[in-house]
């Protein structure tokens, strides 16, 4: 199934016979208006056979998951749309699925769904919130979850997750620990050819990888005295990733392949990483509730040396060696208080300030035979720190049971430093308000309209320079670069059926300032790519989401959801002056998600595809146009009639399609229009075959 088939699904699936399924309905949640929170009880859910609240919020109807709009600044964007017993989890460093996945599904009494701005939750730009209920002095309880991978190479990988919580005074005490090992062997061919179709040249190489990472955590939430509620979380990981690429290059004389010379590239990579999250609540009064939220990060990546040999049979050997070396850090701490006015009116004021740094060293070196010579690259060593702060204050005001009102305001100071040959520092100030109208016509319907002005978050590594032999691309930091800031609208449609039904559209538009792409840099000796901003776009976005039972079908105990994603994109190009779309943004992106259970015989089956159209990238001298034609489509089954465990077997990638990337080398710039060289890269990832069990006790 592809993109052209989704308005076919649709049609099937919004048929009223489709929606017409016998599911146990939700409930408006008590002392709440009509249809603003829905309650779904555990025993929504248990036809669905789950084992942890992950699969439990997986299957609620009309809802995605977010971790957070990690591309923004700010903590209050990067908690996501989960809230546990009416809180946010703190912890940034682990994911929200991580968070669920430790829930075992008992010790879900039933999950709300905020549907609407209510003055006791902050929706944070969300339209929606999931609120996980507990059941309260649940004990001891553990979870695990191993998955065994055999790839088209015979190699076999393993995930584990595993936790355990149990009871220590007043609080509850987590300790996690999660590893994976895996070593894909997948092959890769690159076709060069002149412009005119005449072939030069053919490279067949065998990808080699290993990668390790173990990941240690622990978690504490407790009373700390009478009004006030801790939450601690920390955690580490370690990384050792081993990549081999090995194969031989051929010159194409009187159209015949002839070997050229054999390439042999190595890279050793050792990384770590440690957060501690915390927060703290406390009550004040019956209207007034502080939190106090703190965020440390560390990580520290050595990679090298990154070693590239060609033993060409005319010329001898030729290498090149890459050492790249970083460290990150982020310190943040944020301070906001909730006053609820009235049951229709709240208010939400505090203050943040982070601190961040990065510092960078990168060495590129050359062997042409005599031995290796250092080839000196701008801003190759450099360490950036950011100095930011924010005022905010939110509002919501609950006008009668159809219509509600929030919005906000944020005031942003940051610093950005830089030392190195490239040092200076500069300062911006953002005023970055938003606001929500939400009407609900009725509890089965809602129309949500909002503005929202953002600012991207700054990725440090856009400031140093970066090698990837792979590419054969070479790309130098920019001191000038800016975060990207955006105005975005969007308006959203929501119709419910039956409870266990629905259906999004999604219309939304992005003006953008500063967009974030590549630009060109000009030293004396060569032009380079660099991350920059090239100028103001616009973005138009249509989204369709649903969620249906298919027992129209003859299919009980079924459900198919579908999201449907469009997008059109335009700025002018930096290099030729014409207008394009932007870098990689795909047309269209599609995905379904089809389940069946069989209660009876306690076991189910099911399959998911997933489709992007193809994306482009834009540099100096080089156009790039990425390609997935099919899809990815993966299929399982699955059982609980061993032990209470869940084991799923099934496969991934099956359609067994090849990565596909079509570049255009310019004889210059791409405004010459000069085409030296044409290439097409293929990665041959093959079909995948996994079985995975899984527990919670």
């Amino acid at each position: 199934m592809t993109f052209r088939t989704a308005p076919l699904a649709f049609l099937l699936v919004m048929t009223p016979a489709a929606l017409a399924d016998d599911a146990p309905e939700p409930v408006v949640a008590e002392g709440e208006a009509d249809g603003a929170i829905l309650a779904y009880p555990a025993s929504f859910f248990t036809e669905f056979s789950p084992v942890t609240a992950r699969d439990m919020v997986n299957r609620l109807p009309g809802f995605s998951l977010s971790d957070g709009d990690t591309n923004r600044r700010g903590l209050a964007d990067a908690f996501g749309n989960l809230l546990i017993n009416g809180v946010r989890p703190s912890d940034k460093t682990l994911g929200l699925g991580t968070v669920l996945q430790r829930i075992p599904a008992a010790q879900v009494v039933r999950i709300e769904l905020i549907r609407e701005p209510l003055p006791e939750y902050e929706m944070r730009g969300f339209s929606q919130l999931a609120n996980v209920i507990l059941v309260e002095g649940a004990g001891t309880r553990a979870s695990f979850d191993h998955t065994l991978t055999l790839n088209n190479s015979s190699r076999l990988a393993s995930e584990f997750q595993s936790a355990v919580t149990r009871p220590v005074g007043s609080g509850e005490l987590t300790l996690g620990l999660n590893w994976e090992t895996w070593g894909p062997a997948n092959d890769r061919t690159v076709e060069t050819t002149r412009p005119d179709g005449v072939r030069l040249s053919r490279e067949h190489y065998n990808d080699q990888r290993r990668y390790r990472e173990i990941e240690p955590s622990i978690s504490y939430a407790g009373p700390l005295g009478e009004n006030t509620q801790v939450r601690v979380n920390a955690n580490a990981e370690f990384v050792a990733w081993r990549r081999i690429i090995s194969g031989f290059a051929y010159d194409y004389v009187n159209d015949a392949p002839v070997p050229a010379a054999y390439v042999e590239q190595k890279n050793d990579e050792r990384s770590w990483q440690a957060g501690l999250s915390s927060t703290l609540e406390h009550r004040w009064s019956d209207g007034l509730n502080s939190t106090t939220t703190f965020l440390l990060t560390r990580s520290d990546t050595d990679n090298g040396p990154e070693v590239e040999s060609v033993n060409t049979f005319s010329n001898g050997i030729e290498r090149v060696q890459v050492f790249y070396q970083n460290a990150e850090e982020e310190t943040a701490l944020r301070q906001s208080f909730d006053w609820t006015l009235t049951e229709a009116h709240s208010l939400t004021f505090g203050a943040e300030a982070a601190f961040n740094a990065l510092d960078a060293s990168l060495a590129l070196f050359e062997d042409l035979g005599s031995g290796f010579e250092e080839i000196p690259l701008p801003v190759s060593d450099t360490r950036v720190e950011e100095v930011r702060g924010e005022a905010f204050a939110d509002a919501v005001w609950v006008i009668n049971d159809a219509f509600s009102l929030e919005g906000g305001l944020r005031y942003e100071y940051s610093e950005i430093s830089q030392s190195g040959s490239a040092g200076q520092s500069r300062t911006f100030t953002y005023l970055k308000p938003r606001g929500s109208f939400t009407w609900r016509p009725g509890d089965q319907r809602r129309i949500r309209i909002g503005i929202e002005r953002n600012v991207d978050q700054l990725d440090f590594g856009n400031f140093a320079s970066s090698v990837d032999l792979n590419s054969d691309q070479v790309d130098v930091g920019n001191p000038d670069y800016r975060p990207q800031t955006d105005w975005t609208l969007e308006a959203e449609f929501e119709q419910r059926f039956n409870e266990d039904a629905s259906v999004t559209l999604t219309l939304g538009r992005v003006w953008v300032q500063d967009l974030d792409d590549y630009i060109a840099i000009i030293t004396p000796t060569a032009v380079f790519d660099a991350p920059g901003n090239i100028g103001d776009g616009a973005l138009n976005r249509a989204t369709l989401e649903w969620t249906s039972p298919l027992g129209w079908l003859g299919l009980q105990n079924a459900t198919l959801d579908g999201f449907v994603e469009w997008y059109d994109s335009n700025v002018d190009d930096p290099v030729t002056g014409v207008e394009r779309s932007w870098s990689g943004i795909a047309e269209w992106e599609v995905s379904f998600d089809f389940r069946q259970t069989f209660p009876e015989r306690q076991m189910a089956w099911g399959w998911d595809y997933f489709y992007l159209s193809d994306r482009s990238s834009y540099r100096v001298s080089r156009f790039t146009n990425i390609q997935n034609p099919a899809g990815d489509l993966d299929v399982y089954v699955e059982t609980t009639r061993w032990f209470g465990l869940t084991t799923r077997l099934g496969a991934n990638f099956i359609l067994d399609t090849t990565d596909k990337q079509d570049r255009i080398l310019y004889d210059g710039s791409r405004a010459d229009g000069v085409e030296r060289l044409h290439q097409q890269r293929y990665f041959d990832h093959g079909p995948q075959i996994f079985l995975s069990v899984r527990g919670a006790f």
